[in-house]
């Protein structure tokens, strides 16, 4: 469509186009309504490494990833009693969980094309909303909630004591 009003305008509509395109990604970026409750932390990384590992505080947290990794080890974190939130959206990239004994995990995993690697069992979905839990998930006093929305994502859950 852009070529062919571009042929009969006689002018580039494509070099106007994209970068109006990038300056309104920035807008929505900076104005976007946050998809978890007030005062949760919000992390944005477009390219690279997300991680969190050893001895750190879980909170609610919105994590946005362009292309890349994103690590969380809640082993030796410190997880408050009764539900956390956490979301992480992803264009591209890997996934990896790693829950501690003394809680529960649910994963909610969406997106276009997702492998997700479950305590050691493999699933590969294609346009389709998984849920998994831990077997102790209703039981446990600290609860982790992941949302995983990714175009093209390899999750990963790593289970506890497990060197994976």
């Amino acid at each position: 469509l852009l070529a062919l009003v571009s042929n009969l305008t006689g002018i580039e509509l494509g070099s106007f186009c994209f970068p109006a395109g990038m300056i309104l990604l920035g807008l929505w970026v900076l104005v976007r309504p946050k998809m978890v409750k007030d005062g949760s932390a919000v992390e944005f990384n477009l390219l690279g490494e997300f991680k969190r590992s050893g001895g750190w505080t879980v909170r609610p947290v919105e994590i946005w990833s362009g292309v890349g990794e994103v690590k969380l080890d809640f082993s030796q974190a410190e997880v408050p009693p009764g539900e956390t939130h956490l979301h992480i959206y992803s264009l591209v990239g890997d996934i990896v969980l790693r829950p501690g004994t003394n809680m529960g995990l649910q994963l909610t995993a969406n997106g276009m094309v997702n492998s997700i690697k479950w305590m050691g069992a493999k699933q590969d979905n294609f346009l389709n909303s998984v849920q998994l839990a831990t077997p102790e998930f209703a039981q446990t006093e600290r609860k982790l909630l992941v949302e995983v929305t990714a175009l093209v994502g390899d999750i990963k859950v790593i289970p506890p004591g497990d060197l994976g």
